[in-house]
């Protein structure tokens, strides 16, 4: 008769334990893919009225890959795949080694690490946005600093998106060499990163999540020089300066000579749009000798010294550093899945083949 230890045993590395686990954690997969995912609780009481949004909010199917539920149903199925890979080996390991067949316990332990890692991946993985313009830095997790470099957009015939690139340097970091050796190294610190094509580092990994487009005015001074404003950022002058705040519909009204003007708050500051300007216009606040008026001004005008000259369009690259604890664990997951179906499958070819 087998002892309580026995049964607990058995049941542990049961087959059907394994069967009942794998599709509760498909159902658990399925609900993640169907709600949407780490939204505010008012989101799932709006959208899922009555029972639903309760089942959702208390079994964490607003966020199904870090709940308390499909971690304990994948901590088990990590213990069954345990046990039984151990009762197995232990079996063959009995056998001689002609006839051992380590195939499935391959496939076993790396069913056991991809999901030790996915579930380290649910509990450790951060991730941070940066944009960045062409020239532009920031820094990255391990200290080192990221330049970018180059923009590359590439689109179908359609006018599809069909690639996002970016070009970048990476400098210092714990492993950075020498100035002298960094300096014969440049090509080396030069990388691409693309969309589905994310440069790894150790401990992190930099991803292509968007590119877009902004527009920055620029402006000449009297003496013909000219200087570009994102928004936010200002020019100073001796009395004041020129702040671009940002991009307004054109609101031209007709003046007494049929010529659009626009006012700008104060008599002395009234600002003429030539007749056939349609295009968006900037708002700017002028500082001029302790007073400010908020000025909005198309391209060819004056903004106190200043002549609005025209747009530059700046290509912006959204780069997603993310750290990731469990993606070694993940990736030598799969390899080791793959050994082992591969090794199962020639050692099933070479006994049909007898």
């Amino acid at each position: 008769m087998k002892s309580s230890f026995d049964k607990i045993y058995d049941a542990l590395r049961s087959v059907k334990l394994a069967v009942v686990l794998l599709v509760l954690l498909a159902l658990f997969a399925i609900a993640g893919g169907i709600v949407p995912q780490g939204k505010p609780a008012d989101f799932y009481l709006s959208r899922f009225p009555g029972p639903k949004s309760v089942i959702i909010l208390r079994f964490g199917i607003d966020h199904v890959f870090s709940s308390i539920p499909f971690l304990l149903l994948s901590s088990a199925f990590v213990l069954n795949l345990t046990i039984c890979t151990f009762h197995r080996l232990t079996g063959e390991f009995s056998k001689p080694r002609g006839k051992r067949r380590h195939g499935p316990d391959i496939l076993h332990l790396g069913l056991i690490v991809l999901m030790f890692g996915a579930v380290l991946t649910a509990r450790t993985r951060t991730g941070t946005t940066i944009n960045l313009r062409k020239g532009e830095s920031a820094d990255l997790p391990d200290g080192a600093k990221i330049v970018l470099v180059d923009t590359t957009y590439e689109q179908y015939p359609d006018g599809r998106p069909k690639s996002w690139e970016s070009t970048v340097e990476i400098y210092g970091g714990p492993s950075q060499a020498s100035s002298a050796a960094a300096e014969a190294q440049h090509a080396v610190r030069q990388f691409r990163i693309r969309v589905n094509a994310p440069l790894r580092r150790k401990g992190y990994s930099i991803y292509q999540q968007n590119w877009h487009t902004e527009k920055e005015v620029v402006l000449k001074d009297p003496m013909g020089m000219s200087l570009s404003l994102d928004q936010g950022a200002r020019a100073d002058t001796k009395d004041g300066f020129v702040l671009f705040m940002a991009l307004a519909p054109s609101e031209a009204s007709t003046g007494e000579a049929g010529s659009p003007t626009t006012a700008v708050g104060t008599a002395d500051l009234a600002v003429t749009a030539a007749p056939e300007e349609a295009a968006t216009r900037a708002v700017f606040l002028l500082e001029q000798n302790g007073m400010r008026t908020v000025v909005k001004a198309a391209p060819g005008e004056k903004i106190g010294a200043f002549t609005f000259s025209g747009y530059l369009d700046q290509s912006i690259s959204g780069l997603a550093i993310v750290t990731d604890r469990g993606y070694p664990f993940v990736a030598a997951g799969f390899i080791l899945v793959i050994l082992g179906v591969f090794i199962t499958y020639i050692r099933k070819l070479k006994g049909m083949l007898a």
